[in-house]
């Protein structure tokens, strides 16, 4: 009698998502899609509605990274990725009388952290990955953004709102494609 064991080791097939690993991956990825959208249709809300939206959006794409891998043997590493921002998203949404400097210098921070170290998973472990490309870009995407939003901290409302909202857009269609488009996701 043999049991069912997954495995990361080279050669093994990839782990497979659960039906609901895939729903969340879909709805989360959604999720980021819709407040992305909303950035980039409203750039020119407050400072304050700015943070709040900032802040879901890290939220929700922290969350995203946790439940991308959840089912997966990388567990620990998808969890602390997805809580640099997690507690980046909740600092900026909860941060009283937060200024755009702050809020620009907090974001860009968590997503230049989150972004090295998915970009440093997805090389790493990148035969142990299927799918590991759409990790790699998706890492690339938020170290690029983060770079910008660091290097131009004092940025209008609006420019911030634009790059952050970008990111989070593509970031959100990154996710649903891995997520509808392969066929054995292990992002």
């Amino acid at each position: 009698m043999s049991a069912e064991v997954s495995s990361a080791s080279p050669g093994a097939p990839p782990v497979r998502h659960s039906r609901a690993g895939r729903i969340a991956l879909a709805v989360l990825g959604a999720a980021a899609v819709v407040v992305g959208g909303v950035l980039l249709a409203n750039p020119v809300a407050a400072a304050r509605t700015l943070a709040l939206l900032l802040g879901l959006a890290l939220v929700v794409t922290g969350f995203l990274e946790i439940a991308v891998g959840w089912d997966t043997d990388r567990r620990g590493t998808t969890t602390v990725l997805g809580a640099v921002l997690v507690v980046g998203g909740l600092l900026a949404a909860f941060w009283p009388d937060v200024t755009l400097w702050t809020l620009a210098v907090l974001t860009g921070v968590s997503l230049l952290l989150h972004g090295i170290g998915r970009v440093a998973v997805a090389l790493l472990e990148r035969a142990e990955i299927p799918g590991w490309g759409w990790l790699a870009l998706a890492g690339a995407v938020n170290v690029v953004v983060g770079v910008l939003v660091l290097t131009w901290p004092e940025a209008t409302v609006l420019v911030l709102s634009l790059l952050l909202g970008a990111q989070i857009l593509v970031f959100g269609l990154i996710v649903l494609t891995a997520a509808f488009l392969t066929p054995r996701s292990g992002i």
